[in-house]
């Protein structure tokens, strides 16, 4: 859907200047120090845009030679897969620190720049999220899901989010873009090493005979069926949780001071909340409708994508809005292609039956959500560039 941004938001674009704070310890001690070395061998010609792309187009390459090995999730991949994995995720994050860089240095940072970077973030978590749950053999239950929702989405919501209204993207001590990023990439090179068995290990299974039986005795069963990988994607949660709340805490703050509402900024968290809600209950419709032939099963990797191909139209509006200095609605158009398919999958649960085919459903979601993305990226960029007097993957030479 193409976007038309007024003279008063164009102008407003102009005029913004990005602010971020990264407190991260390892990007202080040891990756700040790399970057600038890699900065070195970047030619001055290069549009920092095209440093964005070429890391999100990497990405993208291990997503799909990722799913020629493992398209439901599970099995054993070659090693030299895992490996490649790791070496991109990590090509990508020096790419994606690059670009800043390189913007400054040829004196071509632009609000541009910003939006087609964090849209190409937005875009990264979704692939990212369902490589790892390939390596880790999650399979094509829920703790894909899960991973995706808690881990991946929602605090790249958040901070964006918090961004919205503070004006600044503050990224913590220890982050997911630095930190996070760098653990990923140590699993993944691991995991070439030593194999994937380590991932569906089930730790109190085996170390039952190690327990005192009393505590044996009154753990459930779920939990002493655990594995690794689910125990990990539990731990995880908890963190993002806890930085999802001090992204709340600064908003609250922030718009306490500015004597500003606050209930109006919090509602904005509700459009993650109608993304997962959504998700999960086409996940649970579909599945207990047609437990061997569901999309979510057959498909996930498709379907999944596909969401996230529509939060990071969501994100980039959000981001857009913050710089146009426009309100942001909870109910945009990228959501309607989702919301009709999981009402669609619920008719179908309701009546026991697949009224409507759940193939044809996935072949229009999917369609429906990359077209209006690409309509949304093109009319954007070409909007941008054709105010701010610049293209976007050649550096404009100032008069």
């Amino acid at each position: 859907m193409n976007v038309v941004l007024s003279k008063s938001a164009l102008e407003n674009v102009s005029k913004h200047k990005y602010s971020g704070i990264d407190d991260s310890i390892l990007a202080k001690l040891v990756l700040q120090k790399y970057w600038n070395f890699c900065l070195k061998f970047v030619p001055l010609n290069i549009a920092p845009n095209l440093i964005t792309l070429t890391g999100t187009i990497t990405i993208l390459l291990s997503f799909f030679i990722v799913g020629y090995y493992s398209p439901y999730l599970e099995g054993t991949l070659p090693r030299w897969v895992y490996a490649m994995c790791g070496l991109a995720l990590f090509f990508y994050q020096t790419m994606d620190n690059l670009d800043g860089k390189q913007a400054r240095r040829t004196g071509s940072s632009s609000p541009l720049g910003q939006l087609f970077d964090h849209g190409c973030d937005s875009i990264v978590c979704t692939l990212q999220s369902l490589i790892v749950a390939s390596v880790a053999n999650y399979g094509v239950g829920y703790i894909s899901l899960i991973q995706l929702f808690t881990t991946a989405l929602l605090p790249f919501w958040m901070a964006t989010w918090e961004e919205y209204h503070t004006g600044v993207l503050h990224l913590g001590p220890i982050n997911g873009p630095d930190e996070g990023i760098i653990i990923i990439v140590c699993a993944l090179l691991s995991t070439a090493i030593f194999g994937n068995g380590f991932w569906t290990f089930k730790p109190f299974v085996a170390s039952s005979q190690l327990l005192p039986s009393i505590i044996q005795q009154s753990l459930p069963q779920f939990i002493q069926q655990l594995m690794v990988n689910e125990i990990i994607v539990a731990s995880l949660s908890l963190p993002c949780l806890i930085t999802c709340f001090f992204n709340t805490k600064n908003v609250v703050e922030h718009l306490q001071a500015k004597q500003k509402p606050i209930l109006p900024a919090l509602k904005h968290i509700l459009v993650w909340v109608i993304i997962t809600v959504s998700s999960f209950i086409w996940y649970y419709t579909s599945t207990n409708l047609l437990p061997l032939s569901s999309i979510w099963f057959n498909n996930i990797r498709t379907v999944q994508f596909s969401i996230g191909i529509i939060f990071g139209e969501l994100v980039s509006r959000l981001i857009l809005a913050h710089m146009c200095h426009e309100k942001y609605n909870i109910i945009q158009a990228p959501l309607y292609p989702l919301i009709l398919s999981t009402f669609c999958s619920s008719i179908n649960y309701f009546n026991g039956k697949e009224i409507i085919p759940e193939n044809l459903l996935l072949i229009l979601f999917t369609v429906t959500s990359f077209v209006h993305y690409s309509l949304f990226v093109k009319s954007t960029i070409s909007q941008l560039c054709s105010y701010l007097n610049i293209k976007c993957f050649t550096i404009t030479k100032k008069h």
